[in-house]
């Protein structure tokens, strides 16, 4: 090839780089929608991790049921490095594998379970009557989140006895990628949706 040919070639392959990126931007955002459309049609609670925002959402529908900016609480969570640890980076839906309750407390009190319910749009009676202190969510290729619910204001992590730090060892949880405080309301609600099987949109 000569060297004018050669540099008509490069010429019409760099005019085209900007259709091109522009034909994967409205591909990727029509895929965006798509999955939207599929977990807003399921009428189940999801979770959205969303980069761009620095924000991590329950849903239900096209509504929020809560909304977490990654500088809120005591222990804030890196969201655009978590979205990056979901494999592969093509997949934008992802679903829970496993969910390990740590710590809890024995009961919660019907104020709570009401705010909580209504939230979900579920009767109180299907809802866990523990309060989970701490749990850890493991994601199908993606990360591992422990979450601590703690009293307002009370910065000090729980402890896991010494006995079921054992027994997470030996059942191959060595540890979460990634930790964050939330309130009550919040670490419920996450752990009442995020069963096995549980749906995630991960937005990078």
């Amino acid at each position: 090839m000569s060297c004018k040919s050669l540099l008509f070639t490069l010429a019409v392959f760099t005019a085209a780089l900007p259709a091109a990126a522009q034909e994967d931007s409205l591909l990727h955002e029509w895929r965006v929608l798509s999955a939207q459309s599929e977990l807003i049609k399921s009428n189940t609670p999801y979770l959205v991790f969303d980069a761009g925002q620095s924000s991590l959402s329950m849903k239900l529908g096209n509504a929020n049921v809560w909304v977490m900016k990654e500088d809120s609480g005591t222990k804030p969570l890196d969201i655009e490095r978590m979205t990056r640890d979901f494999k592969p980076d093509s997949e934008l839906v992802f679903s829970v594998e496993s969910v390990r309750l740590l710590e809890y407390e024995p009961r919660f009190p019907d104020s709570l379970l009401k705010i909580v319910s209504d939230a979900l749009d579920m009767a109180p009676s299907l809802l866990q009557r523990e309060i989970p202190v701490s749990f850890e969510v493991k994601w199908r290729n993606g990360p591992t989140l422990q979450v601590y619910s703690l009293p307002e204001n009370d910065p000090v992590k729980p402890t896991v006895s010494f006995r079921q730090r054992l027994g997470l060892i030996f059942s191959g949880f060595g540890g979460a990628d990634y930790e964050v405080q939330t309130d009550r309301e919040m670490a419920l609600t996450l752990y009442r949706v995020m069963q096995r099987g549980a749906l995630t949109l991960v937005l990078r």
